[in-house]
C-alpha cells in the first residue's frame, strides 16, 4: 500500500487502495532481484508497451531478475507491485517504475499464467526470518493494462510515448527508504526491551 499511495495517481489510489485494506486483494512490495539485491539500477526485469494491445509485457529475462525477498510473497500475496525497467515501442529503456500485477487466482490461489512464485525457502543466520513468508517471482511475458504503471511520476501513453510529470523521480525509491526506517524503528523497540530484561 505505500507504493501506491506514493507512486499512484489519485485514481489508481482510488481503485487499488479500497482492495487492499478489506484484504480483497493481498499485496507485496517487488523491487529487490537476485542479482541485485536493492540496487535498483541494476534491475532486469522489463515492462515492454505493447502499442497494438495498450499493454505492458512483464519478463524476467534472466535467473537473476528473479524477484527475492519480498513478504508474504511465498504463499500469501495475490497482487505485487513489480519494479521493472520500462521499455517503449522504439527499444528505449527509460529506467525503472512500479507496476500493479496480479500474481495468483483470486478463486483458487494458483499462480496465473507466466507466473511463477514460491518460497524461497531456509533463510542463513539465526533463523529469525524463517517464520517469515519471504518469496521468489518470475515472470514470462505477462501482460497486463497500461494503467496498471503507477503513473505519479511518469507513464506511457496509448501511442507508446513515455512522459515524465513534476513530480521527482526519487519518489518511486520512497517505499524501500520507508521500509528500512521501519526496521530501524522495530529494531530499536526490540532491543530496548532487552535492555530492559
Amino acid at each position: 500500500m505505500p507504493a501506491i499511495k506514493g507512486s499512484g495517481t489519485e485514481e489508481q489510489q482510488n481503485k487499488w487502495l479500497p482492495l487492499a485494506t478489506t484484504m480483497r486483494i493481498i499485496g507485496t512490495y517487488a523491487q529487490t532481484e537476485l542479482g541485485h539485491g536493492s540496487n535498483v539500477q541494476g534491475i532486469e526485469t522489463t515492462a515492454t508497451f505493447d502499442p497494438t494491445t495498450d499493454e505492458f509485457i512483464i519478463h524476467s529475462p534472466t535467473l537473476t531478475s528473479s524477484k527475492w525477498w519480498s513478504g508474504g510473497l511465498g504463499k500469501i500475496a495475490t497482487h505485487a507491485v513489480v519494479y521493472a525497467r520500462v521499455i517503449t515501442p522504439d527499444g528505449q529503456d527509460h529506467g525503472v517504475n512500479g507496476f500493479i500485477v496480479q500474481i495468483r487466482s483470486l478463486d483458487d490461489h494458483l499462480p496465473l499464467p507466466g507466473v511463477t512464485v514460491g518460497d524461497i525457502g531456509t533463510k542463513f543466520g539465526s533463523g529469525a526470518f524463517n517464520s517469515v513468508d519471504n518469496g521468489v517471482l518470475r515472470f514470462d511475458h505477462v501482460r497486463i493494462p497500461r494503467n496498471q504503471m503507477l503513473m505519479r511520476v511518469a507513464h506511457v501513453t496509448r501511442e507508446g510515448k513515455y512522459v515524465l510529470s513534476n513530480v521527482p523521480r526519487q519518489l518511486l525509491y520512497g517505499t524501500m527508504v520507508y521500509v528500512r526506517k521501519i526496521i530501524v524503528v522495530d529494531s530499536s523497540i526490540a532491543l530496548s526491551r532487552a535492555v530492559c530484561i
